[in-house]
């Protein structure tokens, strides 16, 4: 046996010979995203620019146009739309829908939350799967990162264009080269036989020169409206189409795994909170009458909204305590026992929620707001009816999804349901009743009505009478807190409603039909 050489070089290490890492694929090249892009925004200016601030058929066409672009390319790709972000983005224009048939900033303000919500989420899984098994977690990622695509997506799309195909060869500078020989031909001879042919008939003449005439000092806004919009519509168009997933993987620690004695404890103190308030409450029929120390509104108010806190909070506490508990115990029947016993208390706590908006809405009228707080505790109620189902059967992986819907179909069904008609109806309604409780009916307010919009317009042409004082028609000085003689009730409605829209763009459903009912009122 020889002895190893002591100057013989030492191998190198394992690692040196180790094959490297392939690095990531770069990502691909698409010229397709900042077309539809560059095209949308060009629309969206067009449709939008000097069209007024007031919504109307320009969103529910650029809103039309989106989803189309978006289905046609994938369609032309052979890429399937999943049903989920189908049934989302529909949602979603049946909210611009409304604000196309709608006015009042109720409803304008609830349907472009649920377009922006459906439009940003339903773009974001337009391709990819798991859409309805989302957690809540996820569910809120996902429109946190759809926010975050509306600044970072038309800048990757603009990256990721492959402008290497511009640059061309020879045969192809040449072709340009010719293009622009043939344009420097063109504009003279189009000026020149355009100025004879605008001289000869002066339509022909008005119409070219609106189409020539440039402004260049609304150059910049032109520009930032533009630059605005290719923000705007970039996040979509590029989730939808050139995203390698709908939001960045964001790991989190499982987190402490409780069991029933951790969990359950907390719940069944809820639970035993909840009977004693109802068994104090129960002499009074749910809190509908009056406290000692309190005003009639006060009573009603205060416990409405308070009883619609904790609803919420209560789904927010069985939300979390369904993520903290083992696995193995979410399906088994004492965690289920548990759940119900907070639930069914809760149920009733929401019947006396909502007894006291109804004895508020029949004492003081009904308003805006009392409206959208009827509507989010009917949302957290739907929400708690589909927690108990869907964790009764062990599916409560698709509650997200489901309360998703649940609030776009609420604010979607809330333009067939006109709230702004309703609220006027209610309140005229009211004050036209005979007092038979000894107790003053309130007046309805002319001037609270005409806030709500264009939806209560013919609520109140059609009691001009009931809404106005006796004054004199000629006084003009009435303050707003006075009702309103019939010729300033006339005026008001002519000057809210009756100014014509300033094209076809920002037409409106709701306004066309008040002004032309404004119109035929007499002086």
């Amino acid at each position: 046996m020889t002895e190893p050489d002591a100057f013989q070089p030492s191998p190198p290490p394992e690692s040196v010979f180790a094959p490297a890492r392939p690095a990531a694929p770069p990502p691909p090249r698409d010229a397709v995203p900042l077309l539809v892009t560059a095209s949308l925004a060009l629309l969206a200016l067009a449709l939008t620019r000097r069209a007024g601030a007031a919504p109307g058929l320009n969103v529910l066409l650029l809103g039309v146009a989106l989803v189309a672009s978006l289905l046609g390319v994938l369609r032309v790709r052979q890429s399937g739309a999943q049903a989920a972000a189908l049934a989302v983005l529909g949602l979603g224009l049946a909210c611009v829908l409304g604000l196309t048939v709608r006015d009042g900033d109720l409803m304008t303000g609830l349907n472009a939350l649920g377009a922006l919500t459906a439009f940003g989420l339903g773009t974001a899984f337009l391709r990819f799967p798991g859409f309805p098994r989302l957690s809540v977690g996820g569910v809120l990622l996902a429109g946190f990162f759809s926010v975050g695509r509306g600044v970072s997506g038309f800048p990757t799309s603009l990256g990721r264009f492959p402008w290497q195909l511009l640059r061309g060869g020879a045969v192809q500078r040449q072709h340009g080269g010719r293009v622009l020989v043939g344009v420097l031909f063109t504009v003279p001879v189009l000026l020149i036989f355009g100025t004879l042919l605008g001289s000869a008939d002066a339509r022909f003449g008005k119409l070219l020169s609106g189409l020539l005439t440039w402004n260049l000092g609304e150059l910049p806004s032109t520009l930032l409206q533009l630059l605005g919009w290719l923000f705007l519509l970039g996040g979509p168009v590029y989730a939808a189409l050139l995203a390698r997933r709908p939001m960045p993987e964001v790991t989190f620690s499982s987190g402490p795994q409780l069991g029933l004695i951790e969990l359950g404890m907390p719940l069944l103190s809820l639970s035993v909170l909840f009977c004693a308030y109802l068994g104090l409450q129960a002499s009074s029929f749910f809190g509908s009458g009056l406290h000692a120390g309190l005003t009639y509104a006060e009573s009603v108010r205060r416990g409405f909204g308070e009883l619609s806190a904790v609803a919420a909070l209560t789904l927010l506490v069985l939300l979390l305590a369904h993520a903290l508990l083992r696995r193995e115990l979410r399906v088994g029947l004492p965690y289920r026992a548990i759940s119900a016993a907070v639930l069914l208390p809760l149920s009733l706590l929401i019947v006396s929620a909502y007894l006291k908006l109804s004895a508020y809405v029949q004492a003081y009228g009904l308003s805006e707001i009392r409206v959208l707080g009827a509507v989010f505790l009917s949302w957290v109620t739907l929400s708690l009816l589909a927690f108990a189902v869907l964790g009764w059967q062990g599916k409560l992986e698709r509650f997200a999804y489901f309360s998703l819907i649940t609030g776009l179909t609420l604010i979607a069904g809330l333009n067939i349901v006109n709230p702004g008609r309703l609220i006027a109806s209610v309140n005229v309604n009211r004050s036209l009743q005979d007092d038979t409780d000894g107790r003053g009916v309130q007046q309805a307010s002319f001037y609270h009505l005409l806030s709500l919009g264009a939806d209560a317009a013919p609520v109140i042409a059609a009691n001009l009478d009931h809404l106005t004082g006796p004054q004199a028609r000629a006084d003009t000085s009435m303050p707003q807190a006075s009702p309103p003689t019939l010729w300033q009730a006339r005026q008001a409605l002519r000057e809210q409603f009756g100014v014509p829209a300033p094209d076809w763009r920002s037409w409106n459903l709701a306004r066309a039909r008040a002004r032309q009912l404004v119109q035929g009122l007499g002086n």
